[in-house]
């Protein structure tokens, strides 16, 4: 992109840097379209991830060991969400969706900044 004059190449980078910080500063947010977790769901690589690194972060809490984190759901997966889902007194149907999630996600403070809210369904 050229600019013409100083002024407006100063310009584009001032409201640059505001909209960045603004999305920087902008506080987590609820996303229900996330795609669900657990047998017969979508699973995606993200999601999984997401949420084997967020249940590593409360296993202890939950009666349930530590789980790998490779993005693949199977048998361990599966378990994990059924004891963090027991843990906190939700239906042990072993889906991650909007219930499961926000507890998830409220229980390693919106995902400690590891971007998975947007990865994981909340209400």
């Amino acid at each position: 992109m050229k600019f013409k004059t100083p002024m407006a190449r100063l310009s584009f980078v001032a409201a640059s840097a505001a909209l960045a910080l603004g999305a920087w500063a902008a506080p987590a947010q609820a996303h229900p379209w996330a795609e669900w977790i657990g047998y017969g769901q979508p699973n995606t690589r993200e999601g999984v991830g997401c949420f084997q690194d967020l249940f590593n972060d409360v296993w202890w809490q939950t009666g349930y060991h530590p789980i790998a984190e490779d993005g693949l759901f199977g048998p361990d997966t599966d378990g994990a969400i059924r004891a963090f889902q027991k843990w906190k007194r939700l239906s042990a149907d072993g889906i991650v969706g909007p219930e499961t999630g926000t507890a998830l996600l409220n229980a390693t403070n919106w995902g400690n900044g590891t971007g998975c809210d947007y990865y994981i369904p909340s209400n």
